[in-house]
């Protein structure tokens, strides 16, 4: 699970103040060129300003439960976890990704965490954006985050398992191949060795014949030119 999912398990408590936001209406303004939310219709009154949100408010499954992710455990851009799981926007277009973008405003970059806070929270209120959507929406991503690890997390103790059960397959393979190969070349060895065993006692064999034969030779040939040789 992860920590933000277990702290809204416990209920959410909001910073809010008690009285009304000092915030210069200027700032809560729209950029020019930044990204806006889709229309919505105007609300007849603003959303209301909660203090206390139950964990009950938070415990939505996904749209759709992960369990095998096509999505490559390299992915740079969560996106794509997000749309597997079937998370969309919610209906008014505020969700944290907006309102992740009205925190970083240049407007609001000089201000006070607090103050920051206040004049979202101020816009939220004024297009009848409840800050329960918006945590609620960190929280669905959270737990399609969680459920996108666990699954990855499965995937790659699969794929270990398997290729350790290769390696294995393939270490068997190997050493039986080194010990058919180890016996062939002791065998080779041993062969070479007694076909010099063997050369050895020819040489001596043939030796004794030409003493016999150079003795039997000699009885018949004057001086020392006995045309038997002797190795």
């Amino acid at each position: 699970m992860g920590r933000l999912t277990d702290i809204v398990s416990k209920g959410v408590r909001l910073i809010v103040s008690d009285g009304e936001s000092e915030v210069p209406p200027e700032l809560l303004e729209e950029e020019p060129g930044a990204p806006r939310p889709p229309a919505a219709p105007r609300p007849r009154h603003a959303a209301p300003r909660e203090r206390d949100i139950p964990p009950e408010v938070f415990d939505v499954p996904p749209q759709r439960r992960v369990s095998q992710s096509a999505v490559p455990a390299t992915v740079g851009d969560f996106g794509a976890v997000y749309a597997e799981a079937g998370i969309e926007l919610p209906a008014h277009g505020y969700g944290v990704d907006k309102v992740g973008e009205m925190l970083q405003s240049k407007r609001l970059a000089s201000l006070a965490p607090e103050v920051k806070a206040a004049a979202v929270m101020a816009a939220l209120e004024a297009a009848g954006v409840a800050v329960r959507d918006v945590v609620q929406d960190a929280v669905l991503r959270d737990k399609a985050l969680d459920a996108f690890e666990t699954a990855k997390d499965r995937e790659a103790r699969e794929s270990r398992q398997k290729n350790e059960a290769r390696i294995a397959s393939l270490q068997q393979e190997l050493d039986a191949l080194v010990k058919k190969i180890g016996a062939e070349i002791e065998n080779l060895k041993k062969a070479s060795d007694e076909a010099e065993q063997a050369f050895q006692a020819l040489r001596e064999r043939k030796l004794k014949e030409e003493e016999r034969l150079h003795a039997v030779v000699a009885h018949f040939i004057e001086g020392a030119d006995n045309p038997v040789t002797r190795s």
